[in-house]
């Protein structure tokens, strides 16, 4: 089978690529037109654009040139990357290690807010003494065991009761027999507020918060 003509043709070829070949060429012993064409011949074969029985059409590899072993041997010229670029650039220079991570800090915790303070029940009697309710549990009436005593026998043994329920006040009558009274009704449980009057049987006691 006869080999066709070659024909002198031009193509572009980038300079980092033409720089490789020069450096296969020299290596090889070959010309970079001839490694080229050689190229361009096993990837139309690798393609399909030639079956395996047209190797005749393969360029020819020159033999002119001395043998590689007798000329020494070049590597290509590594392509220039951006990373090795910076690699370069930095190379002059002694890498410090990375530094301990810095967490952003914890925002400060907000203040709880200020509570109100409780007002404290007091109770006066007509004469004007005073007594301070500081007791969940306080009891009114005619025992000696009453946290306020009252003499009088119209008052029962435990007459009423006074209670501090979530901050708040209340009164309760005990069952007594003459009754717990706020303005001329007979009661059994109410919410306590300043200025509050409330009669004991007969005797009038006055709530005030401070």
């Amino acid at each position: 089978m006869s080999k066709s003509p070659e024909r002198p043709r031009q193509i572009s070829i980038p300079d980092p690529l033409w720089e490789i070949f020069s450096v296969m060429a020299d290596d090889s012993g070959n010309r970079v037109d001839s490694l080229v064409g050689q190229a361009m011949f096993e990837l139309a074969l690798k393609l399909g654009y030639l079956s395996p029985v047209a190797m005749d059409a393969a360029p020819p590899i020159d033999a002119d040139l001395p043998p590689a072993a007798a000329r020494p041997s070049r590597k290509p010229p590594a392509p220039q990357t951006f990373a090795q670029g910076r690699t370069k650039e930095a190379s002059g220079r002694k890498a410090s290690p990375p530094g301990p991570v810095k967490r952003p800090p914890r925002p400060a915790p907000r203040p709880a807010p200020a509570r109100a303070e409780t007002k404290g029940l007091y109770i006066l009697n007509e004469d004007g003494d005073t007594e301070k309710i500081d007791k969940d549990i306080y009891i009114i009436g005619r025992s000696s065991k009453c946290d306020l005593v009252i003499n009088s026998v119209k008052v029962s043994r435990e007459h009423a009761i006074v209670t501090r329920e979530r901050g708040e006040y209340f009164i309760e009558d005990l069952g007594s027999a003459n009754g717990t009274w706020y303005k001329g009704e007979k009661i059994e449980k109410m919410k306590t507020r300043d200025g509050d009057e409330i009669f004991i049987c007969d005797e009038k006691f006055k709530f005030v918060l401070r």
